[in-house]
């Protein structure tokens, strides 16, 4: 059966399309055969109208006509009376079609669109968001069955485009001058030597190149020129799965064969709100526990994770299925991070860098695959803690300056979002507030040039910030001089 989409109306509904005898709304847009208008059961039976199979289907610009005859329900026995009258509009709901405009729309491909040459599809992420209805990211991943290094070269040519090419893949990424990235890919297949090492890979077909993917939502494509213009390729039932909400592997030992797909899996769960099919879930958890963030490739998918805003949804479900070494607590304590990271005073700090230090435990975070200076960001944010304590029990404004004018940045953020009030107070005020009296002040007041004048310019923004010394410069200046002098 044929699905399709529809909305009960009542009566005065917006009239959005002329037809000839009733005003009715029409669902999404009138397109070539694609709409119809049925009346509909009692509300109490609303969910019968997914069961019913579309009447005729009308062509563009042909009129709606309010059809009242109960055998047009087509296997719906049900006395004429029962219906309460509201009129429904509906329109098949066809695939190809919306993922062909949705993608068609994306801004990048559009761009390229007037220089493709050959069979080429849009795969992954931008076909499932077509058909999503999601917005449109800022790169897009296309399949070849040809040359991809040629065509990217040609691309990168009439785009001025920097093109970057590895030729051991037959891919190659473009990016555009003003926003927008491109990877290209020859049709491949790919086996794995061993779990967690990089593909071997051949030439193949778009069929070949859809089956080494990691789910099915992610294995459909749409043709853009060539052959497969405007066709979407489904071969693993992608459409069905969206429609499910679920995201399950293409095949069994999936995870086995490159485990970063399942923190690929959790990534995409929190994303779209979609659950692990049973038996996807079930393989995940038989893997869970040996996953190692030391691998790069399971470093590479935990460093896209922490990035995305549902990443702490995502780190839950790894927990979920036996990961170890997710750390505890990680939606409250992300949730206190990224307040503190959005602070208008705080100081910048890498995101998901930061994440990091409350999204594994210190032996994982530490040990992973991820760059030194991320594992460094996550350490500071781990000592958070007993920097807000330390500022805390500070006797002094003063203390509270020297301490967080000392610490990294990354821990004063943590510090702030472990309930550091001190620190944030510090950010608004005391950290901008500078000594009226400045070093050539004391310079021209016959002090020599050396550590003097910074040991007298630090008494003087102590003793402002304790409130033991005015604004005005002449008071400064004569706390200075006297600091400098003592230790001359």
């Amino acid at each position: 059966m044929t699905a399709w989409r529809a909305a009960l109306l009542g009566p005065g509904a917006a009239l959005e399309q002329a037809v000839e005898r009733d005003a009715v709304q029409v669902v999404g847009s009138l397109g070539d055969r694609a709409t119809l208008v049925d009346r509909v059961p009692h509300p109490r039976l609303e969910p019968l109208v997914g069961r019913l199979e579309p009447g005729p289907e009308l062509e563009q610009g042909q009129a709606l006509v309010l059809r009242e005859r109960i055998d047009q329900f087509r296997g719906d026995r049900r006395h004429v009376a029962e219906f309460s009258g509201d009129r429904i509009v509906g329109h098949v709901d066809d695939p190809s079609r919306r993922a062909a405009s949705g993608v068609r729309a994306h801004p990048l491909v559009a761009r390229i669109a007037p220089h493709l040459d050959g069979d080429v599809s849009a795969v992954g992420g931008v076909v499932r968001d077509a058909l999503l209805g999601r917005a449109p990211g800022d790169e897009i991943d296309l399949v070849v069955e040809g040359d991809a290094l040629a065509l990217a070269g040609a691309l990168g040519r009439a785009l001025g485009a920097r093109v970057t090419s590895h030729e051991r893949f037959g891919t190659a990424a473009i990016e555009l001058p003003h926003g927008g990235e491109i990877d290209l890919g020859r049709a491949r297949r790919e086996t794995y030597a061993h779990p967690g090492a990089l593909p071997d890979v051949e030439p193949g077909t778009l069929a070949d190149d859809l089956a080494r993917r990691d789910f099915t939502v992610n294995a459909m494509a749409l043709g853009l020129s060539g052959g497969t213009t405007g066709r979407l390729v489904d071969p693993h039932g992608g459409v069905a799965d969206l429609e499910a909400r679920v995201i399950r592997t293409l095949r069994p030992g999936a995870f086995a064969e490159d485990p970063s797909r399942l923190v690929r899996a959790a990534r995409y769960a929190a994303r779209l709100g979609f659950s692990l099919d049973p038996a996807t879930a079930a393989e995940a958890q038989l893997l869970a526990t040996p996953l190692d963030p030391g691998w790069a490739r399971v470093a590479e998918e935990l460093r896209r994770l922490l990035g995305e805003a549902s990443a702490a949804d995502a780190l839950g479900l790894l927990r979920d299925l036996g990961v170890p070494w997710i750390a505890d607590g990680v939606p409250s304590a992300m949730a206190a991070l990224d307040a503190a990271l959005a602070h208008p005073g705080a100081p910048p700090v890498v995101p998901w860098a930061a994440r990091l230090g409350v999204a594994l435990t210190a032996d994982a975070a530490d040990r992973s695959a991820l760059p030194g200076w991320a594992r460094a960001v996550a350490a500071e944010v781990r000592a958070g803690e007993t920097l807000a304590s330390a500022a805390a029990a500070a006797a002094t404004p003063s203390r509270v300056d020297r301490l967080l004018r000392a610490a990294p940045p990354a821990a004063a953020v943590a510090a702030a979002a472990a309930g550091g009030a001190v620190v944030v107070e510090w950010w608004t005020g005391d950290r901008d507030r500078k000594p009226a009296v400045r070093g050539s002040d004391l310079v021209a007041a016959g002090v020599a040039p050396g550590p003097a004048i910074g040991r007298a310019l630090d008494a003087v923004r102590a003793a402002l910030l304790d409130g033991r010394v005015g604004e005005g410069a002449a008071a400064q200046l004569a706390l200075a001089l006297d600091v400098a002098r003592d230790g001359a």
